[in-house]
């Protein structure tokens, strides 16, 4: 648990930076967000993502998280080639071909051909372009049907998202580090959390969940993106011959479970992983959660 110290400095430090942070998931004091009309909200203009408001049969438009930025310039940008939408789709195709650790303002500003100046009257800072990067891609995976199984939702959750990822390359290594926490997680986050918790989960374990199993996935398919998939037969060759030469008196377990060792390819690592991390939620169902899970205070 983090000391009142701990928060001051954390708070202090994320203020000064606008970075929204995974290990420090605090309210929307930590931004100097500008207040506005809900129909001014960044990518509302008024309507949702279902339609022009009051739509028979419409959902109500989601509120936009507290720390996006309104863009400033709107419909009367004086340059038209320019909008939010065209910034984001820069921003990603330069992840794409580049790495995330390409992604700055001047190299979006570059693919567009434009000055780095002029983007920020659509996105306040890399901060926000990236986290806007992050809920374009979120998007596009599928949400779970409300009423499956828990285990058989996780499951599909997990292989759609690392899916997605393997389809923008790049894009995974953004959310490592960072919450990618938007309007188009909300929904899937709703059935995740009723599916958990009808399935008789405690609340706290539930919660933790999604973030966990993210991690998973961007961290497995980061690595996906940073590895050469060639050659990985023979280093797994080489790599059993090798453990498989060390001394068997010093190495007795590691010469006897060498081939185990390299075994399997990415698809089965993966699934290996998946299955470990729903049998531990599983085992929340008869073991409930103890002071030695280091539950926050008052949960």
């Amino acid at each position: 648990m983090c000391s009142p110290n701990d928060v001051l400095l954390t708070n202090n430090v994320l203020d000064t930076n606008n970075v929204y942070y995974r290990t420090a998931f605090w309210s929307s004091t930590l931004f100097r967000v500008t207040k506005t009309a809900p129909g001014d909200r960044a990518g509302g203009g008024g309507r949702s993502a279902r339609g022009s408001a009051g739509g028979q049969g419409r959902r109500p438009e989601t509120p936009q998280p507290p720390w996006r930025s309104v863009p400033k310039r709107g419909g009367s940008a004086p340059r038209p080639q320019l909008s939010r939408e065209v910034v984001v789709a820069a921003a990603l195709k330069v992840v794409e071909a580049e790495g995330g650790d390409a992604l700055t303002m001047r190299r979006v500003a570059d693919e567009i051909g434009v000055s780095a100046s002029s983007l920020y009257g659509y996105v306040a800072n890399k901060e926000e372009l990236v986290q806007l990067v992050l809920e374009q891609i979120m998007a596009e995976i599928p949400r779970p049907q409300p009423g499956a199984d828990w285990q058989d939702m996780l499951r599909s959750w997990a292989r759609d998202t690392l899916a997605i990822f393997r389809r923008h390359p790049g894009v995974a290594g953004l959310t490592l580090g960072r919450v990618p926490f938007g309007p188009s997680m909300l929904s899937t986050l709703e059935v995740m959390l009723a599916s958990l918790r009808s399935a008789g989960i405690p609340d706290q374990v539930a919660a933790f969940a999604g973030d966990l199993g993210g991690l998973y996935v961007g961290a497995f398919a980061h690595e996906l993106d940073v590895t050469p998939l060639s050659g990985q037969d023979d280093f797994a060759a080489q790599a059993a011959a090798w453990l498989k030469s060390l001394p068997r008196e010093e190495y007795p377990n590691t010469v006897a479970l060498a081939d185990h060792v390299v075994a399997g390819g990415w698809s089965d690592r993966f699934e290996w992983g998946l299955d470990v991390l729903i049998r531990g939620l599983a085992s929340y169902l008869t073991s409930p959660p103890t002071e030695q899970g280091h539950w926050p205070a008052g949960k």
